[in-house]
């Protein structure tokens, strides 16, 4: 609804937090304000028309996504995913509770967004990764001590995500599973290709095994209360995995 004020600017209200200014340069200024406080409101400037809105809407529909995700690993941190409801993520993200299910239809549904948005690596980082580790054993590794040190720090969270992964499978937005999978796909990738690594099964089937190692390990250390060392349960279990798949040693490649 577009509406006047005094100074003779004509505003269209977006919502109760965010307007849009049109100017006579073309231009919309869209403000977020608290209050009404149209006047002292911080404004960005970008080029008008559709498009302008359109991108505002992006912007904004990013901004409280991300307020979710952050409100909702926060909290399952400090109380635990359970007891956590969606009235207390929605308050810490500071939108409606019906704002909730405009981006998620359940806490499973938040729950692996947090897992998908926090396991993020660029290109880079993933080509220096290799680059640094060297060895196809020593890569695994290192790559199951990183998973360990994240599940040890949310063990309730990972435990919720890895049922609802085997529940859903594979998503087409998620395809290629998890960083997890996809960077031990790619050690036993570079290990066939540098000829330290057996090719009577593929390189995804080696990692699914890896993958499938690890979720019963998790899941039965946790059944168990917690006892013992997550680490060297997952790598005595890995290593004598790798014992079998590996060929034979070379130091680089």
């Amino acid at each position: 609804m577009f509406s006047d004020y005094p100074n003779g600017d004509t505003f269209l209200r977006f919502d109760r937090r965010i307007i849009l200014k049109y100017n006579e340069l073309s231009h919309f200024v869209y403000s977020v304000y608290k209050n009404d406080d149209v006047h002292n409101s911080q404004q960005f400037l970008f080029d008008g028309g559709e498009k302008g809105i359109v991108k505002l809407r992006e912007k904004q529909k990013a901004e409280v996504k991300s307020a979710l995700i952050r409100a909702g690993e926060e909290l399952f941190g400090n109380k635990g995913f359970t007891e956590t409801t969606v009235e207390e993520i929605t308050a810490a993200a500071g939108v409606a509770r019906g704002t909730f299910y405009n981006y998620f239809q359940t806490k499973e549904d938040l729950a692996l967004e947090i897992f998908y948005e926090t396991e993020g690596l660029t290109t880079e980082q993933v080509d220096d990764f290799f680059a640094t580790t060297l060895g196809t054993e020593n890569q695994i590794q290192t790559i199951i001590t990183i998973a360990v040190e994240w599940t040890l720090r949310k063990p309730e969270l990972f435990l919720v995500i890895l049922i609802e992964k085997m529940k859903r499978g594979s998503t087409p937005e998620h395809a290629n599973g998890t960083l997890f999978r996809r960077l031990i796909t790619e050690a036993f990738e570079r290990g066939q290709m540098a000829g330290v690594v057996t090719r009577e099964r593929l390189a995804q089937e080696l990692a699914h095994d890896i993958d499938g190692l690890y979720m019963v390990h998790m899941v039965r250390w946790y059944h168990y209360g917690k006892q013992g060392d997550l680490l060297s349960i997952l790598l005595a279990a890995v290593n004598t995995y790798l014992s079998g798949a590996i060929v034979k040693q070379k130091t680089s490649y």
